[in-house]
């Protein structure tokens, strides 16, 4: 019998719907893809809270993804709230709504065990051995970042910096000037302060990072886009492509000074990806800087899939997806 399980990510930038259908050897094979965008992030680093429209909007864009799952179906569901929805002044109320516009409970995510959920997807979609792995995730409204193997994790944190809500925060322009570029690299460098002294414990993990999140996978196609025959910007697997330090800060410079009709002429950008893209990039090579990081590898899975596998692995519905599930410390 084929088991569905459906996870509902409700971000920072994005409300997304997966739907999988899960395998005894410990696959998730896509059979459902919603997402709407919604930028909640960007008013939450404007003003603190989410504006009346981008609240109905939320809820509207939840009702029609839900009579989508309803059509599919799922035997597990799993529903998380994550930055926006947890940093926002009415979060609790907004998440309210939600849950009544989807009919699920939804969990909102501490920045600890959001980071522990990405870095259990990365492991399961980057092969890493045994070893012990470095972790980041880079959404909309946060940046998490754990170390851990494939027994637990021994460090999972987040902090506050995301495209959106920094584009919201510093209310930048396009392109972005010398002070807004400044700006981005002092905040993501001070927020990162806490996490760089507890890395010390784990020297060396940070040269090699599993990144994943939108902006991981847009940059890597970017960077990869002359050697692929497709033209789509959302399609081509980019797992496992490797970023070195210095080519996402080329990135980085490049972008910041592209205006968005130049972004989005680019290779491998979507419209979607492209207003905050350049803002992404350079928390990334500032968070490279800081953290002493050589090489990043994308992951195309994340918090979603590790989502499901660490629900799957709590249902007790396989052992291969306990091996996937590293416990917190």
């Amino acid at each position: 019998m084929v088991t569905r399980a459906a996870v509902w990510d409700l971000g920072s930038s994005s409300f997304h719907l997966l739907v999988c259908e899960v395998g005894q050897a410990g696959t998730l094979v896509p059979a459902l893809r919603r997402r709407a965008l919604l930028n909640l992030g960007v008013a939450v680093g404007a003003t603190g809270s989410i504006p009346a429209d981008r609240v109905t909007a939320a809820v509207t864009a939840s009702k029609r993804m839900r009579k989508a799952l309803e059509r599919q179906g799922a035997d597990v569901t799993v529903a998380l709230a994550t930055a926006a929805l947890r940093d926002a002044a009415n979060g609790a109320a907004v998440v309210a709504r939600i849950e009544r516009a989807i009919g699920t409970t939804v969990r909102t995510l501490d920045g600890a065990e959001e980071a522990r959920l990405c870095f259990v997807g990365q492991r399961a979609g980057v092969w890493t051995g045994d070893r012990v792995s470095f972790g980041l995730d880079l959404g909309g409204g946060s940046l998490e970042v754990a170390v851990g193997d494939a027994h637990r994790v021994a460090l999972s944190t987040s902090v506050a910096v995301g495209a959106a809500r920094l584009r919201g925060e510093l209310a930048t322009g396009d392109p972005l000037t010398a002070r807004e570029v400044a700006s981005v690299r002092a905040r993501t460098a001070e927020a990162l302060m806490p996490v760089r002294a507890a890395l010390r414990a784990h020297r060396g993990a940070t040269a090699r990072a599993v990144v994943s999140g939108g902006t991981a996978r847009a940059l890597a196609r970017l960077a990869t886009a002359r050697a692929r025959r497709h033209t789509s910007p959302e399609q081509g697997e980019v797992n496992q492509v490797e970023l070195p330090a210095e080519q996402v800060e080329e990135l980085a410079q490049r972008l910041a000074g592209l205006e968005l009709s130049q972004r989005l002429a680019l290779p491998g950008v979507s419209a979607r990806r492209a207003p905050a893209l350049s803002i992404g990039a350079l928390i990334l090579a500032s968070t490279a800087h800081v953290l002493e990081v050589e090489h990043f590898v994308v992951s195309e899975w994340g918090l979603r899939e590790g989502a499901l596998i660490d629900e799957l692995t709590a249902q007790g519905r396989g052992a291969a997806w306990a091996a996937l599930a590293p416990t917190a410390r």
